[in-house]
């Protein structure tokens, strides 16, 4: 039986009425998020905890594990739910994100991955998607370039690099962005992404991917801002135990917080459109 979301000594989640800022974020390759993950970590202190980005640096280490995940990687396939689901316990589990707050990178992937999360106790207070079509996203992941200095993505065509020797010279492609891998990548995304919309679907907020990056980096940040006190969940909650347990607890946390503060001045809008609660 699935033990409660927070509370008790275990919990991964910072026990105090005003915690750090929990955050989660998702989408399929070629959406964005790393470019908005940045901006999000810049504007909000919080630690990004990337499982791809972890991923894709243990394939490189030599060990047997990281020839394993090079193979998954190389194939589009996911990694184990196992695997992941440790990656993530671990990092959650450092003093810089119980202080300073995270924001989970495309975690869960799977539904035994959100069952993970309601073990962990592992509660966003904000929960957001991005969506952009298939179509679009082979195109964008085709034409990807990264910076491995700066961590920064470019693209040929929609967003090219500046006109620098240097940062050109150094500018690599992911090893899984080629056409047969992201097709794969993006069945899965969707395939697995049904068994995890059981647990979020009441909390999800979609945004629309095809909007322009600063428009939509601006839409986010107005929408993660917290607008009230974000409380912990209370540790005498019984075990939950299904979808709908998960649901009425984050309804029941929505409704522990204060009204909404008056934005301040030079604050960006809100957000238009393109998101649902």
């Amino acid at each position: 039986m699935a033990r409660p979301l927070a509370g008790g000594k275990n919990s991964l989640v910072k026990e105090d009425p005003w915690p750090p800022l929990n955050l989660v974020i998702m989408g399929a390759p070629g959406c964005g998020k790393g470019t908005h993950c940045r901006a999000i970590v810049e504007k909000f202190g919080v630690v990004h905890v990337s499982v791809g980005d972890i991923l894709r640096k243990r394939q490189h280490d030599g060990t047997d594990v990281g020839d394993q995940v090079a193979e998954y990687l190389r194939s589009g396939r996911l990694v184990p739910d196992e695997l992941a689901i440790d990656i993530v316990k671990q990092e959650l589990s450092s003093e810089a994100c119980k202080t300073k707050g995270w924001l989970l990178d495309n975690f869960p992937r799977t539904a035994d991955q959100a069952l993970s999360m309601i073990d962990l106790r592992i509660i966003p207070h904000k929960y957001i998607h991005i969506e952009v079509p298939d179509h679009v996203l082979m195109e964008r992941c085709l034409g990807r370039l990264i910076d491995p200095e700066t961590g920064e993505i470019y693209h040929k065509k929609d967003n090219p690099p500046p006109d620098d020797p240097v940062i050109r010279g150094r500018l690599v492609t992911r090893e899984d962005d080629t056409e047969e891998a992201i097709k794969r990548r993006l069945e899965l995304f969707h395939d697995n992404m049904d068994g995890v919309v059981d647990f979020i679907e009441d909390i999800r907020h979609e945004f629309d991917g095809q909007v322009p990056r600063e428009e939509l980096t601006r839409d986010l940040l107005a929408y993660i801002k917290p607008d009230a006190p974000l409380y912990a969940f209370e540790s005498e909650r019984p075990p939950l135990t299904s979808a709908d347990d998960v649901r009425a607890a984050f309804e029941a946390r929505e409704g522990q917080c204060e009204d909404p503060v008056e934005p301040e001045e030079g604050d960006p809008p809100p957000p238009r459109g393109g998101g649902r609660d």
